[in-house]
């Protein structure tokens, strides 16, 4: 029997009684060093980084990158949590179903969930998939299937989205205040349209508020929103929210803020819009499909040991190489400035050091010890591991020496050091515990050159950027209308709910 005729779908695929072989805590060590010192180093010399470049809009007549979307869009409406340190980012591959290549088996991974939240998570995206699966065809049949998909997509990123209709109109408040204290046309025309986006009702905002309070909230503001980003007040957002990013860093001004918010706000909609664009162009992927997920990864204890915290002593653990060691050492003394020293002790002690394996990294580990990463094993033969946000610089640089040739969404560059890799259990004997050792100092050369680059060619890292990015793949978004709970013979949305922490 194939492996998707055997799934249940509330155990996790990669479900083990073994318990993992733990790396030595000096072989841990030795990878976080160079990890915390290029944070440290990056985070000093970041005002005067150049802005990292945007990410090009995806072309949705190309059959590869609308597939690679529609997988970063179901990612999407999984990661329903801001914050709390990126529990819920959520990556997928879309495998073909052994047994019935021309259907789809859905895998995915979260960064940091229990598996009764996975649980939750698989029958929610079962549910997204098959009413997807039942849509007519044609976009102007679909209006009536896209609502009910953006009610329940709503409902399940309540958290999330309540955070950002907050910061929406925290932010709106700010860019009026700074309007009406310079009168402009274009000031008057912005004040205008965010007034009105004010005015409305806030009832919804408070999590204890009901579900339809809320959904209305959505409605209104979404419509709202569509209104702006197609007039010239969405236009001078914009360019302002992009001219206060131009001096090297993410601003801290409200333009940029707020052109955040919108656009997060508005990505929910976008992704039930690419969900239908795909069942169009290839009905299989909700028909007769699976959905299963992998297990996350405990979080380990922070390594440390009694050695210094100094960047000096850590360079000269990092390389024997005399000359090198130098002009490294010269460099760190004079970002004592910018305290070096104690950006590294900070880093090693937050409590949120606590290293997991990330979503993309869980999946690719996993397809690659079944033996599925050649074309073959994917639908329509595109070996892509999709995930909520763009990949980090450790999961980039893990999917480049993996060499298994899967592509990931493009990274936005920026270092997070609470991250390992994949666990390695007895079963894989002594070649799985040298494949790890070998992939940690493969990472640890990539880290070591990024830090020497800073050092030796002063060759800046691009400034960090919000990690949601809101770049990609834009496209004219339709009307809402009125929003309900889509019919019952479906599925019961309070039970597939009930696993899910809305707060």
């Amino acid at each position: 029997m194939s492996l998707s005729d055997t799934v249940n779908p509330s155990s996790p695929l990669d479900q083990t009684n073994e318990q993992p072989i733990e790396l030595k805590l000096s072989i841990s060590y030795t990878f976080f060093e160079p990890v915390m010192l290029l944070l440290a180093l990056t985070q000093s010399v970041r005002d005067m980084a150049a802005p990292r470049p945007r990410e090009e809009n995806i072309n949705i007549q190309d059959p590869r990158q609308l597939f690679y979307t529609f997988v970063n869009k179901l990612s999407h409406v999984c990661d329903n949590r801001k914050g709390d340190y990126a529990k819920t980012v959520t990556s997928f591959v879309v495998l073909k179903k052994q047994g019935d290549p021309d259907k789809a088996h859905y895998i995915f991974a979260a960064n940091r969930q229990t598996d009764s939240h996975l649980q939750s998570t698989a029958r929610y995206v079962t549910t997204l998939l098959r009413m997807v699966g039942q849509a007519p065809a044609g976009r102007e049949n679909q209006d009536s299937a896209r609502h009910s998909l953006l009610y329940r997509v709503l409902c399940f990123n309540r958290q999330r989205i309540t955070f950002y209709l907050r910061e929406l109109r925290k932010q709106a408040a700010l860019c009026v205040e700074k309007c009406e204290a310079e009168r402009t046309d274009d000031n008057e025309l912005v004040v205008e349209g965010l007034t009105e986006l004010l005015a409305s009702s806030d009832d919804g905002l408070d999590k204890y508020d009901p579900e339809p309070d809320y959904i209305h909230l959505c409605e209104t503001t979404i419509q709202q929103l569509i209104k702006i980003e197609q007039s010239i007040v969405g236009e001078l957002i914009e360019e302002r929210a992009l001219e206060n990013r131009m001096v090297g860093y993410t601003s801290m001004e409200c333009w940029a803020k707020l052109l955040h918010a919108v656009r997060r706000i508005l990505a929910y909609q976008q992704s039930v819009q690419f969900f239908l664009m795909a069942k169009d162009r290839w009905p299989n992927l909700f028909k007769d499909f699976t959905v299963s997920f992998i297990s996350s990864s405990r979080p380990v204890s922070k390594p440390g040991r009694n050695k210094s915290y100094s960047a000096e002593s850590i360079v000269g653990r990092m390389t024997s190489t005399p000359g090198q060691i130098e002009i490294f050492r010269r460099f760190v003394r004079d970002l004592q400035t910018f305290n070096l020293d104690d950006r590294i002790k900070e880093e090693f002690g937050k409590a949120s050091f606590n290293p997991i394996v990330h979503a993309e990294v869980l999946l690719l580990n996993w397809i690659s010890k079944q033996g599925l990463t050649a074309p073959s094993s994917f639908f329509n033969n595109w070996k892509y591991i999709g995930c909520s946000k763009p990949t980090c610089k450790l999961c980039s640089y893990y999917f480049d020496e993996h060499q298994s040739g899967v592509e990931h969404r493009p990274s936005h560059g920026n270092l997070y050091p609470s991250w390992r890799l994949p666990d390695v259990f007895p079963h894989q004997g002594q070649e799985g515990l040298n494949a790890r050792r070998t992939m940690i100092e493969k990472l640890k050369d990539r880290v070591r050159r990024d830090a020497f680059d800073i050092v030796s060619e002063r060759s800046f890292p691009s400034s960090k950027r919000a990690d949601s990015n809101t770049d990609t793949a834009r496209m004219t978004l339709l009307p809402v209308g009125t929003l309900r709970r889509p019919p019952t013979e479906i599925d019961d949305l309070a039970s597939m709910m009930g696993q899910v922490d809305i707060v």
